[in-house]
């Protein structure tokens, strides 16, 4: 008799596991597709980590006669976290990228600048965007100058630099971003902003109500900045060749970036090829580093490079001038 009732709350038990396991995959699935801001503590994770959960609940839940309910929420795991994924998409786009007309660089140097201009001398870029330096505007140029050498100029603003190949003519700027009027020899001339956006709140204890509030005041803070950052890029005139870049210290597709959406489009999305996550260095879970740019440039390849003097990767954009 004892042992009969036993069976049943196991049963039991087994059967709200294997809800629980299907109530977090939607949950997952419509919080990382609707990205209200109450929910910003859960859509900063990496949605390629909820499954781990999901699926250790399913394996709890494990009874022979639920057999063919477990393993269909299992494949639905195994479905809908590649859909939900960039990282899905970069990673099968293959094929070599076709030639390119400007090649940016964004990284967040963390203040360190030694070996940065071999470094990124050997990427041969034409444009920087470096984010986390401070340095006096003749530092600056002694640095683009190291970078590209012979002709070269900078812009600085707060923490961000402007670096290119070319004439750099600073722009009206103002925290978060640095604006440069960019003229790179045989282009169009072109508006850079290399961006530094608040530090992400450093929050995973999910039980404790502080941390999702501290997550969405963080995402509505965000979100003003982007907003003040597109406004400026508003007032430029139509059709204005646009590069906005750095380290906007949220994941990909955050919700709080969609006001950028009105005037730019995220490059990666377009082309992004490979491991695309910048931070961190070592073990790139997030893409906090992004680069963004006008419809008049076509971005052909965006990728992630591990770098040697930072806990960021740099950001390598190539685009096509329309």
């Amino acid at each position: 008799m004892a042992t009969g009732k036993a069976e049943k709350v196991l049963s039991g038990i087994q059967a709200g596991l294997l809800l629980l396991s299907a109530g977090l995959l939607i949950f997952i699935a419509l919080a990382n597709l609707l990205q209200p801001d109450g929910l910003a503590a859960v859509t900063l994770w990496p949605v390629w980590v909820w499954p781990l959960p999901g699926l250790g609940l399913l394996a709890l839940a494990w009874d022979r006669r639920r057999a063919r309910w477990i393993l269909g929420v299992a494949a639905a795991w195994v479905l809908v976290t590649p859909a939900l994924a960039e990282e899905t998409r970069s990673l099968l786009r293959l094929g070599q990228p076709p030639g390119h007309d400007i090649r940016v660089v964004s990284f967040n140097c963390a203040t360190n600048t030694e070996g940065l201009a071999e470094e990124l001398r050997g990427l041969k870029p034409d444009i920087v965007l470096l984010q986390e330096i401070s340095l006096p505007d003749r530092q600056a140029r002694a640095l683009a100058r190291r970078i590209f050498g012979g002709r070269a100029g900078a812009a600085c603003a707060g923490d961000c630099a402007v670096l290119a190949r070319g004439k750099v003519t600073p722009q009206q700027s103002e925290w978060p971003y640095a604006h440069a009027l960019v003229a790179l020899p045989g282009r169009p001339v072109l508006h850079a902003f290399s961006a530094h956006f608040l530090p992400p709140v450093v929050r995973v204890d999910l039980w404790s109500p502080e941390c999702w509030a501290l997550h969405t005041h963080f995402r509505r803070s965000h979100r003003g900045q982007a907003r003040q950052c597109a406004e400026e890029i508003a007032r430029l005139p139509e059709g204005s060749r646009v590069i906005f870049a750095g380290d906007l210290n949220v994941r990909q597709h955050d919700a709080s970036l969609a006001p950028l959406r009105g005037r730019l489009r995220d490059a990666f999305s377009q082309a992004g090829r490979g491991w695309g996550n910048t931070v961190l260095n070592d073990f790139p879970a997030l893409r906090f580093d992004q680069v963004w740019v006008s419809r008049s440039l076509q971005p052909v390849s965006v990728t992630a490079r591990k770098s040697r003097s930072s806990d960021h990767r740099m950001v390598v954009c190539d685009v096509v001038v329309r």
